[in-house]
């Protein structure tokens, strides 16, 4: 019996031991062969790190290389999906153990406006966020403003891969931000409770809540309706008590904000592409060696991916959730209707040049075509 209990405790002082080394820092996926507790076993085994199934399980590592990963949008967002499911789990396998990845969501280290200062700072390793708080930085990424700049996401990823993404990425890093992937929100689209917008007449009148952005103001009121801006947190409120007829969101937006609820009618009007950037302090990759910048570069990059894909699905399903459990009537315009949109808005693009410059208007003119 003394035996029994002797041995007892000698293997619980060995789990604290071992836990008090930071050999928790990687797991084995749940139900995989050879799991047990869910901690890596001692060093020099090969058991690797299956995807996360929250962000909370990547937080309080103790690898040798911890990077903190800031999101503003929430745990079911694509972007911190793929965090988890990708980033995370293939920076820590490549690794071996030696670089561990946490990743927040929900805005709990700070707005994205707030993530991205310490970004800069070099208080902060990563924040995945939109262009917004990055334009005061690189007046070039306004091009992104710009209606209908892309016909579909073949043409966004074309163009983001070539010189001027290239181009943008060299203006970010001399500001002290390292773009590691791009990745989206994802066309905007037209949505309000009135009636079907099939062609520019049938905009006229419509309230329709935009952001705080001078830009997608002029789009709206070129169209003939009255733009009216809004934070998102009151939009939902304001939908269903009629203070706005209508907004534009990428649909997995609409969709996660339940505007489905309260309101009628879609139409696919794609008429601003809204891309996100994993955007990494330099003053913190300068500290990394080469191999830890290609680690971080290569599960990046799968990272943007994998994001691009959960988003463009989520759309697609979203959508169809729209039309089959809501009823709501969904339209797509004729390549008529659509070339009289861009034909109304596209003083639009010479108002956004003049902030943006002539550099990169150059660049992306050829680019398109």
């Amino acid at each position: 019996m003394k035996k029994n209990v002797l041995a007892l405790l000698l293997a619980l002082a060995m789990t604290a031991s071992l836990a008090g080394c930071g050999l928790a820092a990687t797991k084995t996926p749940a139900g995989s062969a050879g799991s047990t507790s869910g901690n890596t076993p001692a060093s020099g085994d090969s058991t690797e790190v299956g995807p996360y199934g929250s962000s909370a399980e990547t937080q309080g590592k103790t690898n040798p290389i911890v990077v903190k990963v800031s999101n503003g949008a929430g745990e079911t967002s694509p972007g911190v999906k793929a965090q988890l499911s990708v980033f995370a789990p293939m920076v820590e396998n490549n690794s071996k153990g030696n670089i561990g990845v946490e990743v927040y969501s929900g805005a709990q280290l700070g707005d994205d406006t707030t993530a991205t200062e310490m970004v800069v700072a070099g208080q902060l390793e990563i924040n995945n966020t939109s262009t917004a708080p990055l334009v005061g930085y690189v007046p070039e990424l306004g091009i992104f403003d710009i209606p209908f700049l892309f016909n579909d996401e073949s043409e966004a990823d074309a163009i983001l891969a070539s010189v001027v993404g290239d181009f943008l990425n060299a203006k970010l890093a001399d500001k002290g931000i390292i773009n590691l992937a791009w990745n989206e929100n994802g066309f905007r689209e037209l949505t309000n409770s009135k009636h079907p917008v099939t062609s520019v007449a049938d905009v006229a009148g419509l309230k329709i809540r935009t952001m705080e952005n001078k830009f997608h103001q002029e789009l709206w009121n070129s169209l003939g309706a009255a733009a009216t801006p809004m934070s998102s947190s009151e939009l939902y409120t304001a939908l269903e008590q009629g203070t706005v007829d209508g907004e534009e969101n990428p649909i997995p937006n609409f969709y996660s904000y339940q505007f489905q609820e309260v309101q009628k009618y879609i139409t696919m009007s794609n008429h601003i592409y809204s891309p996100f950037l994993f955007d990494m302090s330099k003053k913190i990759w300068d500290t990394y060696d080469a191999d830890t910048q290609a680690i971080l570069s290569e599960a990046a990059k799968a990272f943007g991916e994998e994001e691009k894909s959960i988003n463009r699905q989520a759309a697609a399903d979203n959508l169809q959730s729209c039309i089959d459990d809501y009823g709501i009537e969904v339209t797509y315009l004729t390549d008529e209707a659509k070339a009289e949109f861009v034909a109304k808005t596209a003083h639009i693009r010479d108002m956004v040049a003049k902030d943006t410059g002539s550099e990169i208007m150059d660049l992306l003119n050829p680019a398109q075509g």
